[in-house]
């Protein structure tokens, strides 16, 4: 089992061996004096979780969570729910949300398991030219297979696992389209992008999965495309000038390559320095919490992101 100070060290190896992304550590301190980090606990799950059982919980976190990817690319998924208008991933999982309370039987695995990729277009509002609906529906297909394979047991071992570092380990492992690694210059490094933001979904939705595993605060932060913007904008990141002319000018950067391994891995690191500070002013938090709160203060802020087509993020 891999632990957080093992995925960090490997971070950290990225960041001090890149080429193109540096860190300005200067701009930490004026940041974190600027973030006004406010202890939050909401759950956007909160308000529908009477609605279902603990399993039926578990079940959709796990098919949110494994087509949530790549939303930069036209067109976007759309959805009207509760009275707001929603683009992007929030309105993926207000789709999927919406069928699971319309339709009390979706969330029966039986019935997950006869997923048809129109099925899955329905849901989501789109037809065969949404970004990725091959990559989306292999995805989602795969995580209802492997848990209807298990059958009870999948619940079982869900159930045993003690720690989040337990927990992730069996999500990458029993789940391919989870598990999100790459190799630079000879080293993996294990980012789980999307199985960290399970694990904290699990987290939140479990009360046996909270009960065992008692905390998340081994987790690091997710890897993406708009906190790095964000971190660029406040010049905490910085591009070589290769990097950044290919950022600003919109063109694709390969999933693997040096340039977004050297982006993914900064930005974590950056977390883990902005954490830091924090902690050295008094206000204590975990990693994942904290990168949720960066991502939603600041994912309408100006510039451009990179763009990488990939089913990791």
């Amino acid at each position: 089992m891999v632990t957080g100070n093992q995925r960090l060290e490997q971070i950290k190896y990225v960041v001090d061996n890149s080429d193109d992304v540096k860190i300005n550590k200067d701009k930490i301190y004026d940041y974190v004096d600027m973030l006004k980090v406010k202890e939050n606990n909401h759950y956007w799950l909160n308000k529908y979780k009477n609605s279902f059982s603990e399993k039926q919980l578990i079940l959709l976190v796990f098919i949110i969570e494994s087509i949530n990817f790549c939303f930069w690319k036209k067109p976007y998924i759309e959805k009207d729910f509760d009275g707001h208008h929603y683009s992007r991933s929030t309105a993926m999982i207000y789709s999927l949300l919406d069928k699971s309370l319309t339709d009390k039987s979706f969330l029966n695995i039986d019935n997950l398991n006869n997923l048809t990729k129109d099925d899955l277009l329905d849901i989501l509002g789109g037809d065969n030219d949404l970004p990725l609906i091959d990559e989306r529906y292999n995805n989602i297909s795969e995580t209802i297979n492997t848990i209807y394979n298990k059958g009870d047991k999948f619940f079982d071992e869900l159930f045993n696992l003690k720690s989040c570092m337990e927990l992730l380990e069996y999500i990458v492992t029993n789940f391919p389209c989870f598990n999100d690694v790459s190799t630079y210059k000879g080293q993996e490094i294990y980012f789980y992008k999307r199985a960290n933001l399970l694990v904290r979904d699990l987290f939140e939705v479990s009360f046996r999965v909270k009960n065992n595993i008692q905390n998340i605060d081994d987790l690091l932060g997710c890897a993406d495309y708009v906190i790095p913007k964000i971190f660029r904008y406040y010049g905490l990141i910085e591009y070589s000038s290769e990097l950044a002319n290919i950022v600003d000018n919109d063109n694709l950067i390969l999933h693997n390559s040096n340039f977004e391994i050297e982006i993914r891995a900064n930005m974590i690191y950056v977390i883990e320095l902005i954490r830091s500070e924090l902690e050295n002013t008094g206000v204590k938090t975990n990693s994942i919490l904290l990168d949720n709160f960066i991502w939603v203060t600041g994912r309408n802020i100006e510039g451009k992101h990179h763009l990488t087509e990939t089913i990791f993020y």
